[in-house]
């Protein structure tokens, strides 16, 4: 039974931002086999992250490549990244979901691109960049039929094939399992998280795509709101804002004291940290 992460990138732009991506997972997964498919010709495995590198020659450059090219994969488990997948832990773990399901992947962020006919609003959107699955005669209809949904739904602005992969995943007979949000994390929304996040999803290279922009820089994002492993909610205006448990904030704290010891005292004590705070400085 072989394991490994694959990365699916059309054009030079996005092998470039694979080869970042994949250069980060080392750090955390360095045994761990990494493939790459794409249309690029000259791809080497020396000097790069990659351990294989598949050709593909039939590219239309498109949310469809995706669909298309998960059935290359070298691996009887795989986990499929997009190229703007930046980790902060190993996540091996996904690998030993797939004892018991078939295809794994977390809700996406941001909702659902377009309303698609036949499926509740009870089964949401599940986001693409990261998919973990295992290769099997079911998972091959399922992807037949991701195609023939895509080939329908998507013309024009709504080209994503996530409304599409909503609907064939909804009509499968495939076991699904949700990650949390915390192995899928768009750093360009507002999100929530509890616990180290492992996978954080948002523009590593400047490039001019179908897809998001690089609206964030995502490592110093990510530094940001691992920096605690409390609940904590982050906003974007005005740059990446981190809020945290109300339990850790200075004016809870405060009132615990006042409760206990009188608001007098709680005061005395909050100036004195001020201004050891400041003198330190």
């Amino acid at each position: 039974m072989t394991e490994g992460v694959l990365y699916i990138a059309s054009g030079k732009p996005f092998v470039k931002e694979a080869a970042v991506s994949a250069a980060r997972l080392r750090e955390f997964m360095p045994h761990t086999p990494v493939a790459i498919v794409t249309d690029v010709a000259g791809v080497k495995t020396e000097g790069t992250p990659f351990d294989q590198v598949i050709q593909a020659d039939d590219s239309d450059r498109d949310f469809g490549d995706q669909i298309r090219y998960l059935e290359k994969t070298p691996f009887d488990r795989t986990l499929c990244l997009d190229t703007d997948i930046y980790l902060d832990a190993s996540v091996e773990d996904v690998f030993e979901v797939l004892d018991a399901f078939d295809i794994a992947a977390a809700h996406n962020q941001d909702g659902s691109a377009y309303e698609v006919s036949g499926v509740p609003d009870a089964f949401p959107e599940y986001n693409t960049g990261v998919v973990a699955y295992r290769m099997s005669p079911p998972f091959r209809t399922f992807l037949e039929e991701w195609r023939d949904y895509y080939t329908e739904l998507a013309s024009g602005e709504n080209s994503q094939n996530q409304p599409a992969f909503r609907k064939a995943l909804y009509e499968s007979e495939l076991r699904v399992a949700t990650l949390p949000s915390e192995y899928n994390t768009m750093v360009r929304y507002p999100g929530h998280a509890k616990g180290p996040v492992k996978m954080f999803h948002g523009r590593l290279l400047d490039i001019n795509s179908p897809g998001a922009g690089k609206y964030i820089d995502v490592p110093k994002a990510a530094a940001i709101i691992n920096s605690t492993e409390q609940h904590r909610t982050w906003t974007l205006l005005g740059g990446l804002q981190l809020h945290t448990d109300k339990r850790d904030s200075p004016l809870h704290k405060y009132r615990l004291r006042a409760q206990e010891h009188g608001i007098r005292e709680a005061t005395r004590r909050a100036i004195s940290k001020i201004r050891s705070r400041t003198t330190s400085e």
